[in-house]
This record gives structure tokens, sequence and C-alpha cells, in this order.
């Protein structure tokens, strides 16, 4: 290659990396634990846009967690575990025992969600409505 070809494919690379997203960490400061076994503990979170909010089941059976509000999962800085097709974030997400799954919102409002305790059966226990507040700036 010449220098005038390297020059080149260096200023697109400059430029290129100059567009995009909102600037994330790659590993948020801040994670948000939610415990899931007899109950949801806790039912209320407070955090701030770009910080981890993990769900983790306690439980020997996978649960569900259907969430009630989707804007939140429009932007997200993070996910692992919720994605379904075309890595957009599933209304209703399946965590197996001993697992966690997590996302990071990068807007602000508040996400509501339900657990189904017993993931195979939509009619079984269900929790409460359980609420995460984002508040903006992280």
């Amino acid at each position: 290659m010449t220098r005038t070809h390297v020059s080149l494919i260096m200023a697109m690379v400059c430029a290129l990396s100059a567009c995009g997203h909102q600037s994330v960490p790659d590993r948020p400061t801040t994670v948000r634990m939610i415990r899931i076994s007899d109950f949801v503990k806790p039912e209320t979170v407070y955090a701030k846009s770009g910080e981890e909010i993990r769900w983790q089941n306690l439980r020997t059976n996978p649960v569900r967690v259907g969430f009630l509000t989707g804007r939140l999962l429009e932007e997200l800085g993070c996910k692992k575990g919720v994605s379904a097709f075309f890595g957009e974030v599933g209304d209703v997400i399946t965590i197996g025992p001993g697992e966690s799954v997590s996302l990071c919102p990068l807007r602000s409002g508040v996400l509501q969600y339900n657990v189904w305790f017993d993931a195979e059966n939509p009619k079984g226990a269900i929790s409460p409505t359980a609420t995460v507040h984002i508040e903006a700036g992280g």
C-alpha cells in the first residue's frame, strides 16, 4: 500500500469512529440486583441511565419475566440473556434456575414487570407488579 492509501484509510476510520451512538462504558459501574426466589426483592429499584439492572433467578425452576412497559427497552447500553429475534428485547423472557439476565436502559422512565414463578404455567403464581425507576444521568 502506498502512503496515500494508508492515510486515506486512517482518515476514513477516524471519521467513522466519530459517528455513532451515545458512548456507554463496556461495563457499567453500578449493578442493581433483583433477586427472584419465592418473591421478587426488591420490588422497587432506583437506577440511573446506563446502570445495569440484573434479574437473578434463585429458584430451582425457570421463571418468566414479563415487561409491561417497552419504551425503555428500545435503547440499551448492554443486554445479556434478554434478546429475542434480530437482537430485540422480548416482552417476556425466561430465566433458568441459578441464571441471571441484565440490561442497561439509556432512557429515563419507569420499567414495570411481573414474574411468573413457574415459567411453564402462565396461570400460576405471579408476583405483584415490580418497578424500576430510571433517572437521567449515569
